[in-house]
Parts: C-alpha cells; sequence; structure tokens
C-alpha cells in the first residue's frame, strides 16, 4: 500500500512539474510580452470623461483608473490649478490634456505608460496648442567620493525603462522630460534620486554605502547581507569569472575562495574537474560538492553552463550553512545564480574571444643515436647481437610527440539580450564554444541557449522561469592512463625515434619491428584514428511561483526538472592491427531524469530594533537512469563506422541497466539578529532516502551559529577606523549519499552457462543485502573572524575547522564460504581539520586603483578509524602491479605505499631496502613513502586599472603536494623494454665501463627489477601564472558614436608560466582519484594542460 502511494506521490509530481513549466512558461511569456509591447500614443487612446467639471488631480485618477498611464507630479503643481470643463463625448486622452493644459499652467509628456506632469515658464498662449513639452538634454560625470570616474553606473528616468549607463570615464548623456527624475545607481553605493527641472549639465558624487558593500549572499534556500552571515560563506562575483577566459564553470573556482581546491584531471577538451571544500571525506563515495543552480539541486554535474551566464557563485563550506541541505551537504554546497534581467534599460552584450594553446612542455628523450646506443647495450648486457650499426643509422630522427601535439584553437561567442521594468524583466543569452586538443583527434564544441524571466503579475504574485538547453560533442582520444604505449601519448613517448610515422608507401610504420619491442606497441598516430565522439544534450527547467501573503509572509513554489541524454560512438578501423584487426565498434546511451518540487514559506519581521527570520518547506527529488550498450567486432568494412552493428561477425551480449533514487525532505531555519549586533542562526532538515537500508531511511540534520559584531558596540565606536569585527563559531551534522541505488538490497545478477549444446541464463544472487547501510555523517565545528577597515577597503576572513566523518562506507571481506567477497558497511572515521585565510584590499590613487585579493589555505586529513585493517586502493600496471595508495588509522587518507631504494648494488641493479631485516625483499618491506596531500595550496589575484587600461594578474600554487610519476615507469625504467626513454637514462645510467652506484638509473637490462618505489615520489609543489590580462576600454563617447554603452578588447595569456621541480610534464594532472577508487596523486601518462593566448572583445549597445 505504501509502495502505490508513493508511486501515486511521484506521478501526480512528475505531472504537476510539466504541467506547471509548461503553463507558466506560456503565462510568463505573455505577459512579458505584453509589458515590453509599445505602450498606446495618448493621442490614440480615447477615454468618456462622465462629468464636465473636474479638479485637475481628479482628472489624472480617473484616466489612471480607466487607462494603464500613470502620472507624475507633485501636488505643489496643482495649488493654482482650478476646475477644468471637459467635453463628455469619446476623446482621446491627448484632447483631454489639451483642455487642462489650455487653463492652467501646466504641460505633459508620455514615456511609455508615464505622463510627466511640468509648469510652465511663462502663462499658456492661445497659439499654443499641443500640451506635450520638449525634453531636456541632460549630461554629466558620475564620480566615487575620491572624485575617480565610475564607469557602469545606471541611469534611468523614474517610473520608466529609459535609461543608459555611464561610460569607462563616468560620462553619461540622457534625455529627460522636463520635471522627471533621474536615478543613478550602482553596486556599492548608496541610490541617489534628482529631480530634472531646467538643467542641463549635472555631476553626481556616488556616496560608498557600506552596508551596500556587503553584497547579497546566497545561503540556500533565501539570501543575506555579507555583514549578517554568520557561517563560513565565500562569495565569487561575475568579475571574478569574466576574468579570464575558461571552458567551464569549476575552473572559475580555481584559487577565488579560501578552502576550496580545485583538480584538474586531465587537460583533454570536456574532461572532469574536481572540486573539494575543506578535504575530502570518504574514499569510496563521491567527494565532490553539491550544485545547485538557481535553487535547483543537481543530480549531476555543472559542465553545461555558460561561465558568462553566471552572475554569483556562493561557496559554503561550514556546516551551519550546509546544513539546510542535510543528506548532500557533507562535501560542501556550491549555489549559481545565473545572470536576471534588471529594470532599467534594454541591452544587448556581446562577449567573444578567440586563442590558440600549445602544450606547455614536452619531454627530453632519446635522439636516434642515443636510442641506438643504449639498444646495442641492452642486446650486449643481456648476451644478444647488437642491433644498429651505430655508423650507418637511418638518420630519421622522430619526434613522435611533434608527431601527436598540435597548436590548437579555441574560440567562444556569447549573445546576451537583457533588460526589463518594474514588473516583467528578461536575460537571454546564446553560446557557442570550440575547444580543439593539443593532442590530435581530440576536441569540443558545444552550443546553449539560457532564458531567465521574472513577472510580476500582481503586488501580491509573481513568476520566475529559468531555462538552460545545452548540446556538446566531444571527440576523445585515448591518452589518460597510459602504460608502455597503450594509448596516444604513451605511444609518441616510447616510440623508437628510428622509425618515420609513414612508410615509403605513405601507409602507418609499423612500429614494433625490433626484438625489444612489446607486441602491443603501435604507431601513435593510430590512435587519432579511432572514432570515438561523445554526444551530450542537457536540459535544466524550472519554475517559482512567489505568493506574498502578507508583507511578512511569503510562499514559493518551485517546479522543475533536470533532463539528459549522452550517447558514446566508437569505432576503432582495421587500420589499427594490433587491438582491432577487422574493426570494433560500440555505441552506448545513457538517459537520466530528474524532478524537482520545492514549497518553501518564508517570514521575515523587524521586531524593534531586532530582526526575524524563519523560512520552513517541504522538498522531493526523483532521479531516475536508464544505460544501454551494444557491441561488435569484425567488418567487411570501415564506411558505416558504429552505425550497423548487425553486420558485425561477432556480437558481445547486449547491456541495460536501471537505476532510481528519490528524497523527501523537510527543513527548517530562524535567523535572529538582536540589535543587528547578536547574531544567531540554527537550522534542521529531515531526509528520507531510497538509497539506505530499511533501518535507517530517515537522517536529521541539525545546526546552529552565534555571530557577535564587536564593531557596532558602543566601546568600539571610537575606532573609527574599523569599519567591521565580527566573531562567529558554529556546529553542525551534515551527511553524504555516497552509495549508489540499490546496494542495501539483496540483488541478483545475470549468469550465462552452457547445458549440452544449448546457452542458458539464470539470475545468482550478486551482493550480500545491509538493512543498516546509511549516509556517512559529518560533524563540523567552526570559528571565525571578519575583519574590515576604511569602510571595508581592507577586509580579512579567517576561519579555523574540525570536521569529523563517521560511518564511511567501507567493503569488509567476507570468508569465502559465503559465496560472496564483500558486503557494504558503514564503517570507518575520517577527520579534516585546517586554517583559511582570505585578504581583499582596494588602493585608489587618482586615476590609479588597485585592487588584490589573496587566499591561503592548510587542510590536515586523518583517518581515525577503519576496522584496525588496512584498505588498498587498486593497483597499477606494471612494472608496479601493487596498490600504490593506503589508507591507515593514524595517516592521511591516500598515502603512498611501497619501496624504499637504497642506491645500486655492484652489479648496477637497484638495491630496496630489507625494512623487516628478515633477508628478503617482498610485500613485508612496504612502508609509507609520500603524501598526496598539499601542505597548503595558495593564490593571489591582482587588479589594476589605470584611465581606460586593466591589467589582471592571477597566480596560483601549491606547496608540499607528492606524486607519484607513474608514467615513469615506461619512460625512465632503465630500457629494460626496449622502448625510447628521458635523455637522463641515457646521461646518468650504471655501466660496466662507469659502475657508478650513485647513478640515477640501474644497468641497462631487461633483468633489471622495478618496484614501486619512492623512485618515483616526487614534488609536486608549484607556482603558476595562471592568467594575465590586459585589457583596453574604448572611450566611444568621446569618439561621439552613440549606441555603444561600453566596449573592451583584451588579449589574455593562461598557464604561461610554471615554477616547479616536478619531472612530468604537468605537476597538477591527476590521472586517477575518481569516485570509489583511492588511487589518488598518480600521474600515468596524463593529457598535459596547455598554454593559451587569446583576443577578446566585449561590447555592449
Amino acid at each position: 500500500m505504501k509502495r502505490k502511494l508513493l508511486c501515486l506521490i511521484k506521478m501526480v509530481s512528475k505531472n504537476l512539474i510539466y504541467g506547471c513549466i509548461v503553463q507558466c512558461l506560456f503565462l510568463t511569456a505573455v505577459m512579458a510580452h505584453g509589458t515590453n509591447a509599445q505602450v498606446k500614443s495618448i493621442d490614440k487612446t480615447f477615454v468618456v470623461i462622465q462629468k464636465s467639471n473636474w479638479g485637475v488631480e481628479e482628472i489624472f485618477k480617473n484616466l489612471e483608473r480607466v487607462t494603464d498611464y500613470k502620472f507624475v507630479y507633485t501636488e505643489e503643481m496643482l495649488q493654482n490649478t482650478s476646475t477644468v470643463k471637459v467635453n463628455k463625448k469619446r476623446q482621446s486622452v491627448h484632447d483631454v490634456l489639451l483642455e487642462i493644459a489650455s487653463s492652467s499652467n501646466l504641460k505633459f509628456k508620455q514615456v511609455d505608460s508615464s505622463i510627466f506632469v511640468a509648469e510652465r515658464s511663462k502663462p499658456n498662449s492661445s497659439q499654443e496648442k499641443d500640451p506635450l513639452f520638449e525634453e531636456v538634454n541632460v549630461s554629466g560625470i558620475v564620480k566615487d567620493a575620491n572624485g575617480e570616474p565610475l564607469p557602469g553606473v545606471t541611469v534611468i528616468i523614474e517610473g520608466t525603462s529609459d535609461g543608459t549607463v555611464t561610460d569607462v570615464d563616468g560620462n553619461y548623456t540622457i534625455e529627460v522630460p522636463e520635471g522627471g527624475v533621474l536615478i543613478f545607481s550602482f553596486v556599492g553605493f548608496e541610490r541617489q534620486r534628482i529631480a530634472i527641472t531646467n538643467q542641463t549639465n549635472i555631476d553626481i558624487i556616488l556616496k560608498e554605502d557600506a552596508r551596500s558593500l556587503q553584497e547579497v549572499v546566497v545561503i540556500g534556500y533565501g539570501s543575506v547581507q555579507r555583514a549578517d552571515i554568520t557561517g563560513s560563506v565565500a562569495q565569487i562575483s561575475s568579475k571574478d569569472i569574466d576574468a579570464f577566459p575558461v571552458p567551464n564553470v569549476q575552473q572559475a573556482l580555481r584559487g577565488r575562495a579560501p578552502g576550496v581546491r580545485v583538480i584538474q584531471n586531465s587537460g583533454q577538451p570536456g574532461s572532469s574537474v574536481q572540486v573539494q571544500i575543506r578535504g575530502g571525506n570518504s574514499f569510496l563515495g563521491s567527494n565532490q560538492p553539491l550544485y545547485v543552480v538557481d535553487g535547483f539541486p543537481l543530480a549531476g554535474g555543472i559542465d553545461f553552463l555558460n561561465p558568462s551566464d553566471i552572475a554569483s557563485i556562493d561557496i559554503l563550506k561550514d556546516a551551519s550553512a550546509t546544513a539546510i541541505y542535510g543528506a548532500r551537504g557533507a562535501n560542501g554546497v556550491v549555489i549559481i545564480t545565473t545572470n536576471k534581467g534588471k529594470e532599467g534599460i534594454n541591452r544587448i552584450l556581446v562577449d567573444s574571444y578567440y586563442g590558440v594553446q600549445e602544450i606547455s612542455k614536452k619531454f627530453d628523450l632519446m635522439n636516434e643515436r642515443q636510442f641506438a646506443e643504449i639498444a646495442n647495450e641492452l642486446a650486449r648486457n643481456d648476451g644478444r647481437p647488437e642491433v644498429f650499426d651505430i655508423n650507418n643509422l637511418p638518420n630519421i630522427n622522430t619526434d613522435w610527440q611533434d608527431e601527436i601535439l598540435q597548436i590548437a584553437p579555441i574560440q567562444s561567442h556569447t549573445v546576451t539580450f537583457d533588460g526589463g521594468n518594474k514588473t516583467s524583466k528578461y536575460s537571454i543569452s546564446g553560446n557557442y564554444f570550440q575547444q580543439d586538443g593539443i593532442v590530435i583527434g581530440s576536441g569540443l564544441q558545444r552550443g546553449s541557449i539560457r532564458v531567465g524571466l521574472d513577472q510580476k503579475v500582481k503586488d501580491y504574485l509573481s513568476i520566475g522561469t529559468n531555462i538552460v538547453a545545452t548540446r556538446q560533442m566531444t571527440d576523445n582520444v585515448n591518452a589518460n592512463n597510459g602504460h608502455r604505449g597503450n594509448g596516444i601519448l604513451s605511444a609518441a613517448f616510447v616510440s623508437p625515434p628510428t622509425i618515420a610515422p609513414f612508410d615509403e608507401d605513405g601507409n602507418f610504420s609499423e612500429v614494433n619491428r625490433y626484438f625489444f619491442s612489446p607486441n602491443v606497441l603501435q604507431n601513435p598516430l593510430l590512435f587519432a584514428e579511432i572514432f570515438n565522439r561523445t554526444t551530450s544534450s542537457n536540459l535544466l527547467a524550472d519554475v517559482s511561483v512567489n505568493f506574498r501573503i502578507t508583507d511578512d509572509f511569503s510562499f514559493k513554489v518551485i517546479g522543475g526538472i533536470e533532463q539528459g541524454f549522452l550517447e558514446n560512438d566508437f569505432y576503432s578501423p582495421s587500420v589499427v592491427r594490433l587491438t582491432s584487426p577487422n574493426g570494433n565498434a560500440s555505441t552506448s546511451i545513457i538517459r537520466n531524469i530528474s524532478y524537482l518540487n520545492e514549497n518553501i514559506l518564508t517570514y521575515n519581521k523587524m521586531i524593534g530594533a531586532h530582526k526575524l527570520n524563519l523560512v520552513g518547506g517541504f522538498t522531493f527529488q526523483d532521479f531516475r537512469s536508464k544505460d544501454n550498450r551494444s557491441s561488435g567486432s569484425g567488418f567487411v568494412t570501415d564506411l558505416l563506422l558504429n552505425n550497423n552493428l548487425g553486420a558485425a561477425q561477432l556480437t558481445d551480449p547486449n547491456f541495460s541497466d536501471f537505476s532510481e533514487w528519490t528524497i523527501l525532505s523537510w527543513l527548517g531555519r530562524a535567523n535572529f539578529f538582536l540589535n543587528d549586533k547578536i547574531l544567531f542562526t540554527g537550522s534542521i532538515r529531515a531526509d528520507g532516502s531510497s538509497r539506505f537500508g530499511a533501518n535507517n531511511k530517515w537522517g536529521y540534520f541539525p545546526s546552529g551559529a552565534i555571530a557577535w559584531r564587536l564593531s557596532d558596540e558602543k566601546f568600539m565606536k571610537n575606532i573609527t577606523w574599523i569599519s567591521n569585527l565580527k566573531l562567529r563559531t558554529s556546529y553542525g551534522v551534515t551527511g553524504s549519499t555516497a552509495v549508489s541505488p540499490f546496494q542495501s538490497l539483496n540483488r541478483l545478477g545475470v549468469q550465462r552457462t552452457t547445458f549440452g549444446n544449448n546457452d542458458a541464463i539464470g539470475f545468482v544472487p550478486a551482493a550480500v543485502p545491509n538493512d543498516n547501510l546509511k549516509w556517512e555523517t559529518t560533524e563540523q565545528f567552526n570559528f571565525g573572524i571578519d575583519f574590515g577597515v576604511v569602510d571595508e577597503r581592507f577586509r580579512l576572513t579567517a576561519d579555523y575547522y574540525v570536521k569529523n566523518t563517521r560511518d564511511l562506507l567501507a567493503r569488509v571481506t567476507l570468508p569465502g564460504s559465503t559465496g560472496f567477497n564483500s558486503v557494504l558497511v558503514n564503517l570507518g572515521e575520517l577527520q579534516n581539520k585546517g586554517f583559511e585565510l582570505g585578504i581583499w584590499g582596494d588602493i585608489l590613487i587618482n586615476n590609479f586603483k588597485w585592487d588584490a585579493f589573496g587566499q591561503v589555505s592548510f587542510n590536515l586529513n586523518n583517518v581515525i578509524n577503519i576496522g584496525g585493517s588496512d584498505v588498498f586502493g587498486g593497483g597499477l600496471s606494471l612494472p608496479f602491479g601493487s596498490p600504490i595508495n593506503i589508507a591507515r588509522e593514524g595517516q592521511p587518507l591516500g598515502m603512498f605505499w611501497g619501496f624504499l631504494e637504497d642506491g645500486l648494488n655492484e652489479n648496477g641493479s637497484i638495491k630496496f631496502q630489507d625494512l623487516n631485516d628478515d633477508g628478503v625483499i617482498n610485500n613485508q618491506d612496504q612502508t609509507i613513502i609520500g603524501n598526496p596531500y598539499p601542505d597548503f595550496i595558495y593564490s593571489i589575484n591582482n587588479n589594476f586599472s589605470y584611465k581606460n587600461f586593466d591589467l589582471n594578474i592571477f597566480i596560483e600554487g601549491v606547496k608540499g603536494a607528492d606524486m607519484f610519476f607513474a608514467t615513469g615507469g615506461s619512460i625512465s625504467n632503465a630500457f629494460n623494454t626496449g622502448e625510447n626513454q628521458l635523455v637522463d637514462v641515457y646521461n646518468d645510467r650504471w655501466t660496466t665501463e662507469n659502475q657508478n652506484i650513485n647513478a640515477a638509473h640501474p644497468k641497462i637490462s631487461a633483468n633489471t627489477v622495478f618496484r614501486s618505489s619512492n623512485r618515483f615520489i616526487h614534488d609536486a609543489s608549484y607556482l603558476r601564472l595562471r592568467n594575465i590580462k590586459l585589457a583596453y576600454n574604448l572611450p566611444f563617447s568621446k569618439w561621439n558614436i552613440k549606441g555603444v554603452s561600453n566596449a573592451q578588447v583584451y588579449i589574455s595569456g593562461q598557464n604561461l608560466l610554471t615554477i616547479t621541480s616536478y619531472p612530468g610534464l604537468d605537476p597538477e594532472v591527476n590521472t586517477r582519484g575518481a569516485t570509489g577508487d583511492l588511487r589518488i596523486g598518480i600521474d600515468e601518462t596524463g593529457y598535459p594542460i596547455a598554454k593559451s593566448y587569446t583576443l577578446g572583445l566585449r561590447i555592449g549597445f
């Protein structure tokens, strides 16, 4: 019965969501169209006046009642007016106003639906028939209190959508009806209202608003000013996001907020990016934060978003901020707000750039002669004849890296239309993005459309709509985790330089022609012949309806859909003879859909000098995924690629899968601000999740925080240079739904067998059920301080936190007699603790402005309990084989595990330390050999402005992290596989002529033994010039070019300089570390991050 009821609730909710979205989209579009349409002129609007004698104000009110016009006037204007005799017949508003103008000293001007009233400077002449008056052309300059021009200030005529913005020099020009009012507004400054009489030049000085400088921060199901935050929240503005071109939103987070570490696993276009907030909390589940876009908690990632569409990113870090998201808040929450239309002028914005990318570093490999000498030495040492005649080499000297690398273009073009008035606001944008990879055969294309509409239907009712639709096509090349030539990069590193890319007939050369070359080694160029394309489509749509019940109460209903479609097409042609001599094809389709319904009640009340905010609500989210895959091999022709799998000589069994989860939640939060000095926050969320066992379906996640604003206390009033001093502390509990659906259930798996000559398919138990399975729980304590001086021109925020995660998901080994290898249980405990510091500053000297941001973050990770036994990550390819990472109590999670070397012996072989002194080197001699976690991460961002020039310099770095250089297992393994090596192997090796036991590399021999040892552990600390950008703001106003509000042209460079001692191509690339994979900090032939140069243009109309 309960299951039927739940299914009914799901069905009704989904239909309701679909219906709401369709109807609200239609209603919002219709109303937005109606309110933005051309308002009828007063000479085409007709009325019937019921009385012949009226007072002027009575006529105005009567016209407002029967038309859409609003009259703008002051009572003083009407003091000397008498009654007006009006014709009762049907007449235009123009004629009615003409009657008024004829018997008074008033004149009028229509602007949209507003009619401005003004007094004539001299009595009305009988010859003046038209009551409309001319506009006043007003111009001026807007400056701040220091006399610096303010570009981008919005200047609008009150009561209309007509307006402009100041140019880069603070200048503006606008036509205003006499008697009209100009509104000047700019973020961080007090709004000014200026009435226009007969002035033609008005210079404005905007005063900084200390409260306004504390921008609004989204905290989940609401927002507060930065000054009123009680938890640890970081905000990244659109200015920071737009500082330099980035292909995806996650990369815009890099170095912008204390406590946030962004790890780019690969430089391949479309590759994933890991974001960790205050360290990792799980070694089996995901450590990625929850992403919330315009109020929608995403089931997937945010790769589909266009960075230019982002207005702000708010990062919730401590439990008092994240507990409102309950069982999904343990890894932090990233709240993304897209651009919204604003009241005022309608704008067209164009943001376009084009650039090129290239590799930052190549390996210094052996040339043809060095390779030949080493090959001969290998043959001699192993008792075989020499391979090459050193004096008669083919003089080919192929650098295979140059063959597979390219100068790759990158471009992005965004057009945005936005604007609005008092009742309707809109923001519509389209983007095209293309990025070719620096490795041939890789690239990405993406197109997206975003629509944001906000409509005030009534004073008590408003509707909002957000839609993002994206289609992306990614061409993949086998690059990451390559070893001994099984990927394009690895093959390029190890292929002999003595072989040309093509033979005399123009065909791909065979590169495994030597006795020492492995059978799997093939021409690196063949990997680019493999067709591997992923096409994805994403739709995110939601509609919100906000009811203002009273001045204090409001109720918001949200319905939304997140839909994803991912298709992968693969075909390896017959020319790739070693792996697919007759062609190999596959196709897979994954469909995801998530439904969301949220119902939020908000109460805001001022109680004397105190402020109370209450939030309560109910949310429902359902997610479904379906996966289908087919594959086959052996094709007569390569022409059809994977479009005719039925033609395969051998087909693999088809695969399909279905997954579903549902979460129901109740939530509540209370904010109470006592005298605006003592700030209290408390929240609670109850989550019911289908992912967990029958005995633990519901979890409860409370939090509390308190902050004390010392700067507002009486004893601080005399210290005027301190503008803000606030102490805050918090404690809360959050969870992580790290487990996949159905893991707690008694699942069945497919088993194939043969009886006689017949194939039979049956079902067998696939896993041990666990009714007690539940979420991973994180308790977090935070203490922070916010400090600002000189009206927040300089400010600092610092936080210390301790985060304990218990009930970690782990797999416990079972006896073989059970028929299962392991069971999933809640077992472990992990701790993260650290310190974060962020510093901001603004300096203004005449025409020079410098604003800077710097941050440093420390995090210490420690395994408290995993049941007393070690847990190992997965192994790597030979020569390592054994696991590289270990989870051990008392140590950070995922420490490097291996052997310690002790130089070379007299025969040139590697000596490994016998740690247990048993005379045998085996796995019992392994120990911890490195730490993949940094001591700290840091970044410094500088923005310099002088007149029309802007310069941005962004530096980011990591100190102290170790990396396991697994690529060295192929290219610095003393040639024991006969593949090409780093030139350092040639220059610093043990030889029979030079028996140097301190040489970096051992004897060249196939018998040389390598293990996972500290030889491959390297310091991956780095300092990187992440971006430098020089921009020039074009002074269109000085050039008397109308129609252009602002324009900027810029040149930018990314990753131009990296200072590091790491021997790999990139100290940042971490090819391992995916969800459920303890292998972290491993560089196994990763696709390197490119450096790029871009030229861009931003222009507004």
